[in-house]
C-alpha cells in the first residue's frame, strides 16, 4: 500500500511539476513577444508595412539572444509569409495549427502553443485600422524545460525509496517485536511437530525429549509436547496386543 501510493505521489508531483514549468515558461515567452512586438506594432500604427521596418534584424537578435533556447524569432506578415526571422533555416514551420493560433487571436492579442519539442509563443500586431498587421512568433525549444523534469522526476524516486526504506527500518523493529510471542510459539509447535514425527517412524517412545519450553498466546509447549507424548504412547499400548495377535497367528 505504501509502495503504490508513493508511486502514485511521484506521478502526480512530476505531472504538476511539469504543468507549473510550462506555464512558468510560456509567461516568460510572451512578456518576450510582446517586447519584439512594440517596433513593429508603432509602425503598423502608421500604416506602414511591418518588413520596412529598418532595426528589425537588431531588435529581434537582442531579444533572441536573452535566451539559449530560443530557436528562432519570426516576423510573419498578415498574408502568412516571414519577413524577418533570427533563422531562416529554423525547423519551424508555418502549420495549420500555427495559423489556426494566428486567425484566431485577435489583433493585439497573444497566443500560444505547445508541442512534444517546442513551445510556440505568439503575438499579434494591430494595425492602423484595427486589423491584424502582422504576427511575432517565437520558437523555444523544450530541451531543458524537458531535462529538469526528468531530473525533479530523479529526486522524486529518490526521495519516495528513502520514504520507503526508512518506513520500512522504523517499521520492523516494532512489527518483529509484536510477532516476536507469536513466532516462538511457532518455532516451538513445529519442532515439536518434527520430534513426534521422527520418533513415531522410528517407533521410539519420545518420553522425556521435551524441547525448550516456550509459553504464550494461551499455549505452552511442554503440555502441547505432552500432549503428544500421551497420543503416541496410547497408539502403541493399543498397537502391541494387534501386532501379538498378528504374531500368533502366523504361527
Amino acid at each position: 500500500m505504501n509502495l503504490f501510493a508513493l508511486v502514485v505521489f511521484v506521478a502526480m508531483a512530476t505531472i504538476q511539476y511539469g504543468a507549473i514549468l510550462s506555464d512558468l515558461t510560456r509567461d516568460r515567452l510572451l512578456v518576450l513577444a510582446d517586447t519584439a512586438r512594440r517596433p513593429f506594432a508603432s509602425v503598423a500604427e502608421l500604416g506602414i508595412p511591418i518588413g520596412t521596418v529598418r532595426n528589425a534584424d537588431a531588435v529581434l537578435a537582442r531579444v533572441a539572444s536573452s535566451d539559449q533556447a530560443i530557436v528562432a524569432i519570426q516576423v510573419i506578415s498578415p498574408e502568412g509569409d516571414v519577413v524577418r526571422s533570427t533563422n531562416m533555416e529554423s525547423s519551424a514551420v508555418l502549420s495549420e495549427a500555427i495559423l489556426d493560433s494566428i486567425q484566431a487571436a485577435a489583433p493585439g492579442e497573444t497566443w500560444n502553443l505547445e508541442t512534444s519539442e517546442r513551445f510556440l509563443v505568439g503575438a499579434n500586431i494591430e494595425g492602423a485600422s484595427g486589423s491584424r498587421a502582422g504576427t511575432v512568433l517565437i520558437e523555444y525549444s523544450k530541451e531543458g524545460a524537458n531535462l529538469r523534469l526528468k531530473a525533479m522526476e530523479a529526486q522524486l524516486v529518490i526521495l519516495a525509496a528513502l520514504v520507503l526504506g526508512g518506513t520500512f527500518l522504523v517499521g520492523y523493529g516494532p512489527i518483529r517485536l509484536a510477532l516476536a510471542e507469536h513466532l516462538r510459539i511457532f518455532k516451538g509447535l513445529l519442532a515439536s511437530f518434527d520430534g513426534f514425527e521422527r520418533g513415531f517412524w522410528r517407533e521410539e517412545p519420545t518420553v522425556g525429549q521435551s524441547e525448550d519450553d516456550v509459553a504464550g498466546l494461551g499455549i505452552r509447549i511442554s503440555e502441547f509436547r505432552d500432549l503428544l507424548d500421551r497420543s503416541e504412547m496410547s497408539y502403541r499400548q493399543k498397537q502391541l496386543p494387534r501386532d501379538r495377535e498378528g504374531d500368533e497367528d502366523s504361527l
